[in-house]
């Protein structure tokens, strides 16, 4: 990060420092960070802030924050420097996952926000270096296409190889605080930083209107939970796995984790076994249990599928990023490892739109359509990818369906024809086509 000066040009920041050498030697140990909690990084973590998410339990949106906006850091930032910086309760706001249970998301207050994005950029800077190619989620420049397109990559290299699907069992509300602070001091060794980072894991939650602490894992919602996790589960399993593959593996074997959501690629069968039966005393010995109802061992590789075609059989499909994938035939007959989005988020997405249509009968029809609009597109631009087009212009055109059925609905003496309504979407540029997203750039 790098700040503007009053006449124009740049500096280099505190933080900028901390990452070039962690970059540069990897095997330092930063023993006076504390320091780097400053005023720009406190001013530069509030702009970053995103000032349409929900509000905590003191009612203060952004906006209001930044009215007196260098008071309230200079201000913050003496409560942090002088220890007394306490975290205000995170209410707790469930939300519906597909498999119909609860997830819980924690809604912290703007300020607390802000040293969360602080203490992230930091931690950030510290570890990234660490990390290894096979993680992909919450990375700057890293994305879930690329997590696609290296599973890709890894499944076609074995025509008769295994993979494995992972699941942890709620994950980030299981990580273990002392463990994960262990993890921490072997880069870390400043207490004072240390100290405000456990305040942070350690914040409170508003639970049935009474204030309790946060006992064990990083609430999800949390913007200190995305850098944390990875830095758990580096440690837990990246390395690891790193570690073993060549040690005490034969043939290939090669990770894809994005997030908590993990897929591993072997060449050989018995390879895949052996690691299956010693992950989860791996994971209980951090604290965290295997979801076996989520997780599984899947035969994979073109002549498995092509073997299972003669018996009039397919391979077994398994979930990653919101796509189902499964084995099937290119265009000049060869088999390969294929994606589309999941029919029950898909059907899910539907849903979610036509009841926020039905709610907004009485709401205008010029801003709903815009708003519809980037709900599409949105979806569109993560979906539209290799061998899934077919359902993503069927999204497209549902939506389309939706939306004329909705404008038909809100009244009015006279309907409106297909032939006005599609001029209505020329207006606003609704989509009607799409540019896919190439899955074999990394083949």
């Amino acid at each position: 990060m790098s700040v503007q000066t009053v006449d124009g040009k740049q500096k280099t920041t505190n933080l900028d420092r901390i990452g070039k050498c962690a970059e540069f030697k990897k095997d330092t140990v930063f023993n006076n960070i504390a320091y780097v909690v400053d005023l720009d990084l406190l001013r530069a973590s509030y702009r970053q802030l995103n000032g349409s998410k929900a509000v905590g339990i003191d009612g203060v949106t952004k906006a209001a924050y930044g009215i007196k906006l260098e008071d309230n850091l200079q201000n913050l930032l003496a409560r942090i420097r002088r220890n007394a910086y306490k975290p205000q309760a995170s209410r707790l706001v469930e939300i519906p996952k597909e498999d119909g249970s609860m997830r819980v998301l924690a809604i912290a207050c703007c300020e607390d926000k802000i040293v969360q994005q602080a203490v992230s950029k930091i931690l950030t800077e510290i570890f990234e270096p660490q990390f290894l190619s096979c993680s992909y989620g919450y990375r700057e420049g890293i994305n879930g296409h690329e997590a696609l397109r290296a599973l890709m990559k890894y499944s076609n290299q074995n025509s008769n190889g295994v993979t494995l699907e992972i699941d942890v069992r709620k994950y980030f509300n299981s990580i273990p605080h002392i463990n994960l602070q262990s993890i921490l001091r072997e880069k870390i060794s400043d207490k004072r930083f240390l100290k405000l980072v456990e305040k942070l894991i350690r914040a409170p939650i508003l639970v049935n209107g009474k204030v309790e602490l946060n006992k064990i894992g990083c609430p999800v919602g949390s913007i200190i939970s995305p850098i944390l996790s990875n830095i758990y589960l580096h440690y837990v399993i990246d390395s690891w796995f790193s570690e073993i593959s060549k040690t005490h593996l034969k043939g290939r074997a090669t990770e894809v984790r994005f997030a908590d959501d993990m897929v591993f690629v072997f060449q050989f069968k018995e390879d895949a076994e052996k690691f299956y039966k010693v992950l989860p005393k791996r994971l209980e010995r951090y604290g965290l249990k295997l979801h076996e109802d989520k997780s599984s061992m899947i035969q994979s590789g073109s002549k498995a599928a092509k073997e299972a075609e003669l018996r009039g059989e397919r391979l077994p499909i398994y979930k990653f990023l919101g796509f189902t994938c499964y084995w099937g035939k290119s265009r000049n007959g060869w088999w390969r490892l294929k994606f589309k989005s999941r029919s029950d988020r898909f059907a899910g997405k539907l849903k979610g739109l036509r009841k926020y249509l039905r709610e907004s009968l009485s709401e205008e029809t010029h801003k709903t359509l815009k708003r519809v609009k980037k709900i599409v597109v949105g979806w569109m631009n993560y979906h539209a990818i290799s061998d899934n087009q077919r359902r993503v212009s069927s999204f497209i055109w549902l939506c389309k369906r939706a939306l004329f059925c909705w404008v038909n609905r809100k009244g009015g003496k006279r309907k409106m024809s297909w032939v006005k309504f599609e001029r209505v979407l020329e207006k606003i540029n609704y989509p009607s086509n799409f540019k896919t997203t190439s899955m074999f750039a990394a083949c």
